[in-house]
């Protein structure tokens, strides 16, 4: 008795345990038995993944970098030379190249000038089963990937079947960049210029009756036209100058090797995939068979069982009755 209490009692394994203990080993003799087809269909989803992979054309990469110009970031700033060690100086200039960059990924974007890459390249002979403009933009846009660094550069990278062509294509989106740049500042300028222009025409009216004007005032027009016909020159050295508005930080050049196909990855991915799918269908197939050996033994048990005893007797009987 006092050993029966001093001895710890073992804890029985309940019937939910050892349920799912047998439940588990059932899972798994089922994927034992039915194995080779899980290792079949890995096998040949791993081996049409590589196929495929491997049978597409290897595309080529090209990569340009820019940068806005220096005077320009130091002109929006308000700043010279001089001023780039001040703080503020420079968190002015950090925003104004955050959205100046902004700014030159909209126009790279922009549907002007992927047409014009698509017209100067002729895209539309070069991609293959395109009859509309509008799905060689679309081819263009998935081969060009346009997006801005920390420090404000603005980055394309293109992807072509033909390194050179990758190149020259992202070296084209540079050009048109600079191009729509200067067509926005021309325009820009130009406003300038004809508003400089009427308020001059409006103070050599006034200075035209000059004898009908205090001193004091006539002095003050003519400084406010020295100051006008000042920047009215400025404005037409700006509109009329041809200065790069971008600064190209890696030119594009021709790529030696081509972009990394991924068929490894490509590979096992199919190959998880594919047996995931053959343990589905082996799970699916023993639940179908279970099912149909359950119905027949259910079956064989609603049939009713043949008298034994009365067939016994019957003999006895027909004994009896020849007698």
């Amino acid at each position: 008795m006092a050993d029966s209490q001093g001895k710890p009692q073992q804890p029985v394994p309940t019937q939910c345990a050892v349920d799912d203990e047998i439940d588990l080993l059932d899972y798994l003799r089922v994927i034992w038995r039915y194995r080779w087809l899980i290792a079949l269909l890995c096998l040949l989803a791993m081996s049409a993944a590589v196929a495929l992979s491997l049978s597409k054309p290897r595309q080529y990469q090209a990569t340009v970098t820019v940068v806005p110009p220096l005077d320009v970031l130091q002109k929006e700033a308000g700043g010279g030379l001089g001023a780039m060690s001040n703080p503020l100086i420079r968190q002015m200039i950090d925003t104004t190249t955050a959205s100046i960059a902004g700014m030159y990924v909209e126009i790279l974007e922009s549907r002007e000038v992927a047409d014009a890459i698509i017209d100067h390249f002729r895209l539309m002979e070069v991609y293959e089963k395109i009859e509309y403009r509008a799905d060689a933009r679309k081819q263009l846009q998935n081969n060009t990937r346009v997006e801005t660094t920390e420090g404000g550069a603005v980055k394309v990278t293109v992807l072509d079947l033909d390194p050179s062509r990758a190149a020259a294509i992202a070296g084209g989106y540079i050009e048109e960049l600079d191009k729509q740049n200067k067509r926005l500042s021309a325009g820009q300028a130009t406003s300038k210029r004809v508003f400089l222009e009427n308020r001059l025409k409006e103070i050599e009216v006034k200075l035209s009756k000059i004898d009908n004007l205090l001193s004091r005032e006539a002095q003050t027009q003519e400084r406010i036209y020295a100051i006008l016909l000042e920047q009215c020159e400025l404005a037409k050295i700006e509109e009329a100058k041809s200065m790069p508005t971008i600064q190209v930080l890696d030119a594009p050049v021709v790529p030696e090797r081509g972009v990394a196909r991924g068929t490894v990855r490509k590979g096992v991915l199919a190959g998880i995939a594919a047996s995931m799918l053959g343990i589905f269908l082996a799970f699916a197939r023993e639940y179908v068979m279970q099912a149909r050996r359950r119905e027949g033994a259910a079956l064989s048990r609603s049939q009713p069982r043949p008298n034994l005893a009365h067939q016994h007797n019957e003999p006895c009987q027909a004994t009896a009755s020849a007698r």
